[in-house]
């Protein structure tokens, strides 16, 4: 897998809310809601809740990584499987939310072939703790 940041257009919106800074853990994050399947001319979009007790989630780093379900090689490369986005800064909150999403043009790979996907997740505050890494159920991108 090869690292792509900021090759792919891929946003990252973060709602926050208040919290206390009273602790050191790692953050958490869990997906709330994903898409699938996804259409020509939609977009994968993925909203993901999290847990920061630390309240240092902001200017960190969101991983993704992209898994391939299908048997064949795709015909085209259509980005870098991993990608890893920097965390806006927002105010210190112990918990929010993130709006992932991928244009379509990135999720599909070969032409008039539907293809199924599985995204990880990570999320990496500023101090440079980890959360564990989550995975989607299967995603079926349909390909016309």
């Amino acid at each position: 897998m090869k690292l792509t940041p900021f090759l792919v257009p891929a946003f990252l919106v973060i709602f926050v809310a208040c919290g206390k800074n009273n602790s050191s853990s790692k953050p958490e994050i869990s997906i709330e809601s994903i898409n699938s399947p996804v259409y020509d001319s939609t977009e994968l979009q993925v909203k993901l809740k999290f847990t920061s007790t630390s309240g240092k989630l902001s200017g960190g780093s969101f991983v993704s990584i992209r898994t391939r379900l299908n048997q064949a090689p795709p015909t085209n490369l259509s980005g870098g499987d991993t990608i890893a986005n920097p965390i806006p800064t927002f105010p210190s909150t112990q918990r929010g939310e993130f709006e992932y999403t991928l244009p379509y043009d990135y999720l599909t790979a070969t032409a008039h072939q539907n293809d199924t996907l599985i995204f990880k997740f990570a999320a990496i505050d500023a101090a440079g703790k980890s959360s564990d890494t989550i995975s989607s159920a299967k995603i079926v991108i349909i390909n016309p």
